[in-house]
């Protein structure tokens, strides 16, 4: 195989992993809060019975008559399981073919690591018309962490992607009717990204363990949203809002003991020791519609709808600005095109019923479907995998990305006409999927395979106050 191909490989299986998600298509996070669990976020954009209504639509601090503060945080705890068998190809010292060793059969059981999401909203009305509102959430979120000595380190390791997203937005009014907001959105982005072979290779002892790529960086992007409700009677709402794109470039400090670091000259002198690298990750736009209706003093019913435009996450690309030869920069480094994810656009649907058994207490239970991003079949577009003859799918061990069903019940309790107190509660999973991959270098490896189990269980608890 050529050296261009090898090493392409070998930083495609460090760093695709950054793409793997939680437990949400993708990796979107949609618990923004803990009224909107109990409901699976049906009309999460529309209801606004707290001021966490902000963060998916801006124009929610319109609905507001004093100010009110929303605070909580969900634990959710995933459960992905995987198994398969792993083939490597070593080559005969005689004759350089490569000739297979395995298949090795292993298991790697809750790799999806536990997770608090919290989250903090303000709303505060200036006037009958104008009104101010913040949003402190996570929409983008993941960790996963295999054993050292799971057979695919190289392929799958330890991945871990913080963010913070901070929304002041303003909205305006019309006579109660129909009120517009627009937000400026701040998102801080943290990236930690481990790659390594086995803690016991046993095929080539010396490789045993050595790191391929450990990179840690972050950065800052900004982004916008735009949001409407319309008041359509006195017992029913609408709501529609838009969130952008953003396209945040991690800057980070790479070490490897693999990875080959160039002098000026063209010489290799070593391996990348605190290198610096910008890792592009392209985040999608969204699109969401919701529909609140109160049927009388007892009962209500929400219906939700999401697109996102996962379409715009086709490839992940790394860049090394200090790796030049002869004053320019080094082809396989700038850019270094890592893996085609070619992610396609999904919806997501929710339901919910509402009950109101007295002015103290709300009762709620949701239903969503949550398409998947990752897309079906095999990828014929990879080079490596191409050359070896062997299949692989567009689904990888570090985006176990399927469609989601999630079942949800919650509730709220008034302790006085000023603060109230949210819980909720939701269980989802997916089906099982198929699962190949292969990766190139340092040991041709290729892992044959699927996901055995997909769930997860969360929980919520939140305050409100109103002044």
């Amino acid at each position: 195989m050529k050296k261009t191909i090898l090493r392409r490989a070998l930083l495609a299986a460090a760093i695709s992993s950054a793409s793997s998600g939680a437990m949400a298509a993708g990796f979107y996070l949609q618990e923004s809060s803990t009224s909107g669990l109990g409901r699976a976020f049906a009309a999460e954009n529309t209801i606004g019975d707290n001021a966490a209504i902000l963060a998916r639509n801006p124009a929610g601090s319109a609905l507001f008559k004093t100010i009110s503060v929303s605070g909580g945080v969900t634990y959710i705890n995933p459960e992905i399981d995987a198994q398969g068998n792993t083939t490597y190809f070593l080559p005969n010292p005689q004759t350089g073919e490569l000739i297979p060793v395995g298949p090795i059969f292993d298991e790697a059981n809750d790799y999806a690591t536990s997770a608090w999401v919290p989250n903090a909203y303000l709303a505060v009305p200036f006037d009958d018309c104008w009104s101010f509102g913040l949003a402190i959430n996570t929409d983008y979120g993941l960790e996963t962490d295999f054993d050292s000595d799971w057979p695919v380190t190289n392929i799958a390791d330890k991945t871990e992607l913080l963010s913070v997203n901070i929304a002041p937005s303003v909205a305006y009014d019309f006579n109660d009717q129909f009120s517009i907001g627009v937000s400026v959105n701040f998102l801080y982005a943290d990236a930690t990204l481990e790659s390594r072979m086995p803690s016991n290779f046993a095929p080539v002892p010396s490789l045993a363990g050595q790191r391929i790529l450990d990179a840690d960086g972050d950065d800052w992007d900004v982004g916008w949203s735009i949001g409407a409700l319309w008041n359509i009677t006195d017992r029913t709402r609408f709501g529609i809002s838009y969130q952008s794109k953003l396209d945040p470039k991690i800057e980070a400090d790479v070490d490897s003991d693999l990875l080959p670091s160039f002098a000026n000259d063209g010489t290799i002198v070593g391996t990348l020791d605190n290198a610096d690298a910008e890792l592009t990750l392209d985040l999608p736009d969204t699109v969401e519609l919701g529909l609140y209706h109160r049927f009388d003093d007892n009962w209500g019913l929400a219906l939700g709808a999401m697109w996102t435009d996962w379409d715009d996450f086709q490839r992940l690309e790394a860049f090394f600005p200090d790796q030049r030869v002869g004053g320019q920069p080094v082809p396989i480094y700038n850019p270094l095109h890592i893996k085609e994810e070619n992610f396609e656009s999904g919806w997501r649907y929710s339901i919910a019923g509402e009950y109101y058994p007295c002015e103290e207490v709300t009762w709620r239970i949701g239903y969503a479907y949550d398409e998947g991003a990752a897309r079906d079949g095999l990828n014929t577009t990879d080079e490596a995998a191409n050359a070896a003859g062997l299949p692989i799918t567009w689904r990888t061990l570090s985006i176990p990305d399927t469609d989601r069903q999630w079942v949800t019940f919650g509730g709220t309790y008034k302790i006085d006409n000023q603060l109230s107190i949210d819980g909720g509660f939701a269980y989802l999973w997916g089906d099982d999927e198929t699962i190949k991959e292969f990766s190139a270098s340092p040991v041709p490896t290729y892992f044959d395979g699927e996901t055995s189990n997909i769930e997860a269980w969360l929980a919520a608890v939140s305050l409100n106050y109103t002044f």
